[in-house]
């Protein structure tokens, strides 16, 4: 299978976080592909969960609400067909990994 989606960067602030964040909490139930700006080029759907949201926003500041940092995305296929990794490197180069599983995420 195809990868997911190319690795990319994303430029997000504490503002676009958080507001992502009460989207996939809103929908928890029925986890939605969530669509992510790129630096270039048309925005990409990504299967992201609560947890790394969190770990992302973590990492922001809310006194800084509005200004972007920039975090790498990537896709890694896994051993079965639907499944891998989402790989979200910080701005710290600290990295998150989330296995997801692509059955269970819809488009918005």
């Amino acid at each position: 299978m195809a990868a997911v989606f190319e690795s990319f960067i994303s430029p997000l602030s504490w503002q676009q976080v958080s507001l992502l964040l009460d989207t996939v909490q809103y929908f928890e139930e029925a986890p939605k592909l969530l669509s992510l700006p790129q630096e270039e080029g048309a925005s990409v759907a990504v299967p992201i969960t609560a947890e790394t949201l969190t770990a992302m926003l973590n990492y922001l500041d809310e006194q800084d609400a509005f200004t972007r940092k920039s975090f790498a995305l990537s896709w890694e296929e896994g051993e079965q067909d639907g499944h891998g990794t989402l790989v979200v490197q910080l701005p710290t180069g600290d990295t998150v990994r989330q296995a997801a599983d692509l059955s269970l995420f819809s488009a918005v």
